[in-house]
C-alpha cells in the first residue's frame, strides 16, 4: 500500500467584531484604552467599564467563535469586580494562543461628543498592542460623534466598535526554505560574544529570555541575559533567527538559552520569561495545541530534561527589559 504524503495545512483567516456600551456617571474613573482620562463622569460597569477594550476583546472572541464576553468574565463574579480590562484582554490573548491564533490587525471607534479622545490615541494603541504582543502599527484608533443625537451626543454614555482579523498559521509559514540559510547566517553573529566557560565552572545559572517579532510571522530576533544566582553577569547573546510568529521566537530563545547552559555543563536552570503562555505550557497548566509550537515545546523538554533541575517563571515584560532590547538588537543587524 502507497501511503501519500499528507497536503500541507493552508493558513486560516478569521474575522470578528465586537460592539459594547457603557453608561457615564458621577463618581467613576473613565478608563479607554487602558487610560485614565480627566472627565466629570467615568463609565459604569462591574469591571473598570473600559468599552474600547471590552469591544477588542468581544471582536477577538467573535473571530474565534469563542462566545461573549459574558460567558468568560461573568458581571456577577466577584472575581472581576473592578478588574482592569487589560488584564482581562491578556486573558484573551492566552486563549486565542492556546488555539494557534495571532493577531493580524484591529480597527476600533470609539463613539462619543466627549471627552476629546485624540490626545490619548498612541497611548491607548500602546496599551492595546503590549497587552496583545503584536506591533503598534497593527492597532487603529479612531473616534467619532453623534452631533448631540442619541446617548453617546448627550453624554449619558460611550460606545465603542472594533473589527480584527486572525490568522492561524498553516505550516507553509512554519519553517521557510529560505530560514536555514538565514538561520546559519546570523548564528555567527553573537552580539556581545559570550565568554568561554569550562564545564562545571558553572553549576547554577538564571537566565533571561525573550523573542522579538516584526509582523507575525515575520522576521525574528532573541535575546538571552546569562547570570549567576547571586545576580552578577555571565554574558549575553543576541541573535536574528529568521520569520516566524511572536511564540515561535519565544520557544527558540528558551531552547538556545537551554543549548548554551547544557554546553557550559550547567546543572540548575532558572529561567525567565515574559511569555505566560509558555511558562504555563512548560509547568504543565497548558496544553499545546499548535503543531508548530508543539515541536519547539518537545525540544525545549527534551533539552530541559538535561538538566537535574529546572524552573521556568514568568515575569512582566518591564522585569525582563534587559532580554527584550538584545532581543530588538538582533532585528537592527
Amino acid at each position: 500500500m502507497v501511503r501519500r504524503k499528507p497536503e500541507p495545512v493552508e493558513t486560516m483567516y478569521r474575522t470578528g467584531i465586537g460592539y459594547d456600551v457603557h453608561k457615564l456617571a458621577r463618581g467613576r474613573k473613565l478608563i479607554l484604552g487602558g487610560v485614565r482620562i480627566k472627565h466629570g463622569k467615568g463609565l459604569l460597569g462591574h469591571s473598570d467599564a473600559d468599552v474600547l477594550t471590552h469591544a477588542v476583546m468581544s471582536a477577538l472572541l467573535g473571530a474565534m467563535a469563542a462566545g461573549s464576553l459574558g460567558d468568560h468574565f461573568p458581571d456577577d463574579d466577584p472575581q472581576y469586580k473592578d478588574i482592569s480590562s487589560m488584564d482581562l484582554l491578556e486573558r484573551v490573548r492566552i486563549l486565542m494562543e492556546e488555539g494557534g491564533y495571532v493577531t493580524e490587525n484591529i480597527d476600533t471607534m470609539v463613539i462619543c461628543d466627549a471627552p476629546k479622545l485624540a490626545p490619548f490615541f498612541e497611548h491607548m494603541r500602546l496599551n492595546l498592542s503590549v497587552a496583545l504582543r503584536v506591533p503598534i502599527e497593527c492597532v487603529s484608533i479612531k473616534a467619532t460623534s453623534t452631533e448631540g443625537l442619541g446617548f453617546t451626543g448627550t453624554g449619558d454614555g460611550i460606545a465603542a466598535q472594533a473589527i480584527c482579523l486572525l490568522k492561524i498559521p498553516g505550516e507553509e509559514t512554519e519553517q521557510p526554505a529560505k530560514t536555514k540559510k538565514t538561520v546559519k547566517k546570523k548564528k555567527k553573529e553573537k552580539v556581545p560574544p559570550l565568554p568561554e566557560i569550562q564545564p562545571g565552572e558553572i553549576t547554577k545559572c538564571i537566565v533571561r529570555t525573550d523573542g522579538a517579532c516584526i509582523g507575525n510571522p515575520g522576521p525574528c530576533g532573541i535575546g538571552i541575559v546569562f547570570e549567576r544566582p547571586d545576580g552578577t553577569a555571565i554574558g549575553r547573546l543576541s541573535e536574528a533567527i529568521g520569520e516566524h510568529t511572536s511564540n515561535q521566537a519565544e520557544y527558540l530563545a528558551a531552547i538556545r538559552a537551554a543549548e548554551i547552559c547544557i554546553k557550559w555543563g550547567v546543572e540548575e536552570i532558572l529561567l525567565y520569561t515574559d511569555s505566560e503562555l509558555m511558562a504555563k505550557q512548560v509547568n504543565g497548566s497548558y496544553r499545546v495545541k499548535n503543531p508548530g509550537i508543539l515541536k519547539l515545546y518537545r525540544k525545549l523538554i527534551v533539552r530541559l530534561s538535561k538538566f537535574k533541575e529546572f524552573r521556568m517563571r514568568s515575569v512582566p515584560r518591564l522585569e525582563n527589559i534587559e532580554a527584550d532590547k538584545l532581543s530588538k538588537l538582533a532585528l537592527k543587524k
